[in-house]
């Protein structure tokens, strides 16, 4: 007895052994050389770090390819060994070609949805033409073995279980994965196929009394978690087609989920066991690792299919969340987690790491669960799961599939194997979730460890205090407003006219924090709410001037100052730029940094939205050419002549609104400075200290006093009119 107790602790301890070699076998794929991504290295080889959506697909290519190559999708004689001719009859002795993989297993139906998923969220059609390929082979031919089923009572074995399914392991992942492909692109024959297979899910299945989804092995009337995937996502999504009876089907899924939940669902540790066997008094509580990564994303694709205000959705959210918080906590320090989740001795598993992190990205990017303290798990997972990946696409640590049992070794006992498919579709799925969550989200390395963000940290420290640079963004425009009759001068524009939180920062200053010293502010009050970077495009694409368009009111003022981040890039980068001009021109370009598609317009296009919007609520609008750049020809100060400033002025004439000339009259200013007496100005190319700031500020007044009705002239301080008058010898 002592001998075989030894010997199934020696067998444990190889198994980890063999599963931290899995860990390391990927090491050099992200090297620590990559130092602004805080990429470190333990003792065990495992990385901890930042990875890019970029080396995350390239994982998903590996892996995609060896799917398509392992995985063929054609008809041949099984006598002859040869291709069948699409659309030939077929004979007794006909059969799908085998590969690694089973075209029609529950591994299959798994990775064909995955493969939809991963479509949609990169916008890669080599994903979709997987599923799609296989799926409309086989809608095509199972008619045809089902005609040489009905002549001679045989037929390929493969096949048998999806013309005349019995179980939901004859079909049940296979229903939902054809239910998806005919949600994204109709395929022909697929109906008649569907409408069969969620018929055995809806009727056919071994059921307790109460209706739950149940097995007679390995004892009579036993819940195997793995059925809640095998299942449910198949009912959810034959919900969404609404041809069918929705209510019926979807109430069909919270039925089952929750009569699973109420039996299976631990709450205290927030994981799912395995099994539950009626009349036990005392059910099996082993947390199988895979089965609970396919319930976690069978929650996922409920949630998905179910309408947004569904009754009881609220319900499967807070299921979600509390089996994520306990899958959490099992997390190994490696990334990967175990076969029996609460068993650290139990080695680590490939597919439920999938499951995992395919699960709790897409949480992640619907918004159930906290982005900030689940991302790192995920990426921690993702990291993991890259380090099974071989160069050729095999996915190792995969265990095969278990019955319910009543011990733990049997568990820790499963043999690995390459070939289980399952794991393979949710690696597809984890990558595409985990491409959206970095896209979405900002990844930086704050004090050695990995923090999710929802705005870019720009701090190069090692260690840095938390800031939300877009602060500056959440303007609540017209709270300055004197009383409910008097004026505001509202101010938009770049960095040229408000430079981050206008307070200075590095010394450098926008000239529309000063205009207020220029107005009787008894009478009227300026809100700056320029923002930096912005264009006359993005202040209007970043929703600002929604956020200012409500609060401007009749005999209010305008003052536009947009023109130095318009000339640049249209989709690359920051993305601000516009078509040069003020005509009705456009272009529709994909946007890199999202992959989102817009329509871009000419500078003037921008500028008329807010003319025509601020007139519509009885605004007086006044134009300004940008500011000078402090660039020098021959002793003079370079001009926007051929551009902006051209450009503004006509538009003004255009659309009959004041017009001030800031770029020449401050460039006239610095003509007579000198082009070395003007660096005190300047603290780069067009950003100003606050001395040159205020020179702007003061040539955008001079501007307004000298234009024809303009009844902003009026409310000017009596004391700068004067000396302005002085100055004029008036």
């Amino acid at each position: 007895m002592m001998n075989r107790i030894a010997l199934i602790v020696t067998a444990a301890c190889l198994l980890a052994i063999g599963n931290q070699a899995v860990a390391q076998k990927k090491a050099e794929r992200y090297a620590v050389t990559e130092r602004e991504k805080g990429i470190s290295e333990d003792a065990d080889g495992v990385n901890y770090g930042i990875v890019s959506p970029d080396e995350i697909k390239k994982d998903m290519k590996c892996v995609l390819e060896y799917l398509e190559r392992n995985t063929p999708y054609e008809v041949i004689d099984g006598k002859k060994g040869r291709h069948v001719p699409a659309g030939a009859e077929l004979n007794r002795e006909a059969q799908l070609e085998r590969g690694t993989f089973s075209l029609v297993d529950n591994g299959g139906g798994m990775t064909y949805s995955a493969m939809f998923t991963a479509a949609e969220l990169l916008g890669d059609d080599a994903y979709r033409d997987y599923a799609h390929n296989r799926l409309s082979f086989l809608a095509e031919v199972l008619p045809a073995f089902g005609r040489v089923y009905e002549k001679y009572g045989v037929t390929d074995s493969e096949v048998i279980q999806l013309l005349s399914p019995r179980d939901l392991d004859d079909c049940g992942t296979m229903c939902a994965a054809m239910i998806k492909a005919c949600l994204a692109e109709e395929i022909s024959g697929a109906c008649p196929l569907v409408e069969g297979w969620v018929n055995t899910v809806m009727y056919r299945t071994t059921r307790l009394a109460d209706g739950t989804f149940s097995r007679d092995c390995p004892f009579r009337h036993t819940l195997w978690l793995d059925d809640i995937y095998k299942g449910v996502p198949a009912l959810a999504l034959m919900g969404a087609l609404s041809k069918y009876n929705q209510t019926k089907y979807y109430r069909e899924a919270l039925f089952q989920l929750g009569n699973f939940a109420d039996r299976l669902f631990v709450s205290e540790k927030g994981l799912f066991r395995h099994g539950w066997v009626e009349g036990m008094r005392t059910h099996p509580a082993y947390y199988w690792g895979p089965a609970n990564g396919m319930a976690m994303l069978a929650l996922c694709e409920v949630l998905d299919a179910l309408p947004s205000n569904y009754e009881g959705r609220n319900g499967l959210i807070e299921l979600l969340r509390k089996h994520i918080e306990g899958v959490a906590a099992c997390q190994s320090k490696d990334g990967f987690w175990y076969r029996l989740l609460d068993r650290c001795d139990s080695g680590y598993e490939t597919s439920s790491t999938a499951f995992f992190v395919y699960a709790i990205a897409r949480a992640i990017n619907r918004g159930w669960v906290d982005a900030i303290a689940y991302g790192p798990v995920a990426l921690l997972g993702w990291q993991a799961l890259s380090s099974a990946i071989g160069n050729d696409g095999r996915l190792s640590g995969v265990s095969s599939s278990a019955c319910v049992a009543y011990d733990p070794a049997y568990y820790v006992r499963r043999p690995m194997a390459d070939n289980v498919l399952q794991g393979y579709g949710a690696v597809i799925g984890a990558g595409a979730e985990m491409c959206k969550l970095l896209e979405s989200n900002c990844l930086k390395m704050n004090g050695g460890a990995v923090c999710l963000y929802p705005t870019l940290q720009q701090s190069d420290a090692s260690i840095f205090t938390y800031s939300e640079p877009g602060n500056f963004l959440q303007f609540v425009a017209g709270v300055s407003r004197l009383n409910s009759k008097a004026p505001v001068v509202f101010v938009i524009g770049d960095s040229t006219v408000k430079y981050r939180s206008d307070k200075g920062e590095a010394d450098r200053w926008g000239w529309g924090g000063f205009l207020q010293d220029y107005f009787d502010s008894s009478r009227i009050t300026v809100e700056n709410c320029a923002v930096e970077g912005r264009s006359s495009r993005t202040y209007i694409t970043e929703g600002l001037w929604d956020r200012l368009l409500p609060a401007l009111r009749k005999g209010d003022y305008l003052i536009i100052d947009f023109g130095h981040n318009d000339n640049n890039p249209l989709n690359t980068g920051l993305a601000r730029g516009t078509l040069p001009g003020i005509g009705h021109e456009s272009k529709k370009m994909v946007i890199e940094r999202d992959g989102s598609m817009e329509e871009i317009f000419t500078y003037g296009h921008y500028m008329r939205i807010y003319i025509r919007q601020a007139r519509a609520k009885g605004v007086e609008v006044i134009l300004l050419s940008h500011t000078p750049a402090n660039q020098w020809e021959n002793g003079k100060m370079k001009r926007c002549a051929q551009t902006y400033r051209k450009w503004t002025k006509e538009l003004a004439e255009q659309e009959m609104v004041h017009f001030v000339d800031l770029n020449d009259l401050t460039a006239r200013k610095f003509d007579l400075i000198g082009q070395e007496n003007a660096k005190i100005y300047y603290k780069d190319l067009v950003h100003t200290s606050k001395e040159g700031a205020i020179m702007n500020a003061e040539s955008v007044i001079e501007g307004i006093s000298r234009l024809d009705e303009c009844n902003l002239k009026k409310i000017l301080d009596s004391n700068y009119m004067s000396n302005l008058k002085v100055l004029r010898n008036e």
